[in-house]
This record gives C-alpha cells, structure tokens and sequence, in this order.
C-alpha cells in the first residue's frame, strides 16, 4: 500500500508534524511476519506496510482474524488446514482466518496487509468459512481502490486522529473488503481507453508475444506496430519506465512464475533461456537483484527439483 519504505518514512514524519497518527515501527517480535520494519496506523486500523518480511511466518496471534496480504514484489504462499495457495507481485490472498496459518514468502521486500478481528465482521466478510483462502487478481478494482485508500492512509494523508474519524474509516476499509468478497469477477467500469492507451497497450502485448526470443529488440517492436523506435521509447518513458526497463522486469517476472511451478521440473537454466535471457550470468545477477535470492533458492524454498542444478555450468553461473 505504500510504494517505498523511504518515501513512507517522510511523510509520516510530514504527517506528525501535523497531528496524523502513522508511526514506523522496528520491533520485529511484534510485527506481522517479523518484519524489520514496518509502517502503522494509531489508533489500530488493521492496516501496515510491513518490510523486508521473513521467509517463513505462523500467524500465532491471541485472537482469530482475518487477513488481506499482498507482496510488493516477488511470491507469496500461504498453508492453513492441508490447502495451499499463492500469489504473485501485487495480487493478494484473502485469509479467514488466519491463525496458526503459515506464510511463505520468496524474494518479497514489502508485504502490505489489513486485518480485521473476527468478531468485527459482518456480511459477506461473517459468513467466510475459517480457514478459506482466496487470491484476489491486481485487477481487481475493489483491490486497486483499497490499495490506494491504504497507502494515502499510511503516508499520513488522510488524518484519522479523532476517534469517530477512526471508527469510520474502519469502517470503509471493510466495506470495501466485503465488496471484493461479494463481487469476485467484478470488471473496471471506466471511459473508454484512449488512443495512446490503447497503443502502450499494443505495444506490452506485442511485447509479450516476443518476451521468450533472444532477438527481441526495440526495433523489431516498433517495426511490428508500424511505429518508430524513438515513438516507441517516448511511450514508455510517459509511462515513467523504458523499453528495455519493461522487458527486463517482465522476463524476471515470468522466470519467477516458473521456478515456483512445482509442476515444473525444468533446470534453471533451461528457464532461463525460455524466458528470453541468452546470458545465465546475467539472469542469476538481475533476478537475485530484484528478488533478493538467486534462482535456485528459489527453486528450492518452492520444493521444486532442478534436475539441472548437478551439471557444472549452472552451479557457476548461480550467483
């Protein structure tokens, strides 16, 4: 819900300044996932950007509650009662409830999360069976409102000092939960996009038709939709990326999807090649940079065999 733990630390120190109540927190022992750091609200609205989480975590709380996760970055599991279920960077998994459920977090910097004790529920948020689980899509417009609605709270935008102020946005926050529980498969109700949105549109499409051939190139891109290389990179870069930024996060992305398959079995290397990459040294270097763990940590912490990992050539070039 917050975007970056420097950005969130300035403005809750903006937001005290003027009587909001965010605090940044660092006692690991207490916070969810026994992250290092994390960013709340007080007075206790459910909602925290917890960062740098641990791998593994048991939500071990005093009372029953019911949880809405959702990793930044990277993969995020969670085990309660014989069922499994993940998600990927900024999807989300719905949990009710969450105690003794245990989470699995691979190459995940930030986890934001909102929690509602159980016997604050109401509607359709009561009537959730203990122990179901349940991903949410990124596209989801109920989560991207709900997202926003956090992160404006937890950067002190929004002043929830007064304690009816408080009651009411908690308020919303589950109301808005119990909007994405009541409507799954809900589409965005919004004007239709326009032109330049619908040729960045072409153009990530067009991308991701290509994202597996190591000859992929700005160029080959721009030729296929009847565009130049430089209107290429200008639509990127008003979408505050570049090209080669777009494609280098998207291969990375999709390797992750991969190595975390379990039905899956193929050596990194092979993974890597399928996802576009012609250089293992410098996949192994920029996965571990954004993820924060070499792809076969990966592929072992997800309990997947890489049947390839004997073979000399890839032990050197997993970094």
């Amino acid at each position: 819900m917050a975007t970056a733990m420097s950005a969130t630390v300035q403005a809750v120190t903006r937001g005290a300044a003027a009587g909001v109540v965010p605090e940044s927190r660092a006692d690991a022992d207490s916070l969810p996932f026994r992250g290092r750091t994390a960013i709340r609200i007080v007075p206790d609205l459910g909602i925290a950007s917890v960062f740098e989480p641990s791998r593994s975590w048991r939500d071990e709380g005093p009372g029953e509650r019911l949880l809405l996760v959702r990793p930044a970055i990277g993969r995020l599991q969670v085990t309660q009662g014989g069922s499994t279920v993940a998600c990927c960077s900024r999807d989300a998994l719905l949990v009710a409830t969450s105690r003794d459920a245990v989470f699995d977090a691979l190459g995940v910097d930030r986890i934001d999360l909102l929690a509602i004790d159980r016997q604050r529920l109401t509607g359709p948020l009561a009537a959730l069976e203990t122990g179901h689980i349940r991903r949410i899509g990124r596209d989801h417009p109920g989560l991207q409102t709900l997202t926003v609605y956090g992160a404006s709270l937890l950067r002190g935008l929004i002043p929830v000092g007064a304690a009816g102020i408080a009651d009411l946005v908690r308020e919303h926050l589950a109301q808005l939960l119990a909007y994405i529980v009541r409507e799954p498969g809900v589409a965005i109700s919004a004007p239709g996009p326009s032109r330049r949105d619908l040729r960045i549109q072409a153009l990530k499409a067009e991308v991701e038709q290509r994202l597996g051939r190591p000859d992929l190139s700005l160029e080959a891109v721009a030729q296929a939709q009847q565009i130049s290389s430089r209107q290429v990179q200008a639509m990127f870069q008003a979408e505050g990326e570049t090209f080669s930024g777009f494609v280098l996060a998207r291969r990375l992305d999709r390797a992750m999807q991969r190595l975390t398959d379990s039905e899956d079995a193929r050596p990194v290397s092979a993974i890597a090649f399928d996802v576009g990459f012609g250089d293992l040294s410098y996949f192994n270097r920029t996965f571990r940079k954004r993820f924060g763990l070499t792809p076969s940590q990966v592929r072992r912490s997800s309990g997947t065999i890489d049947h390839g990992h004997v073979r000399g050539r890839d032990r050197a070039m997993d970094l």
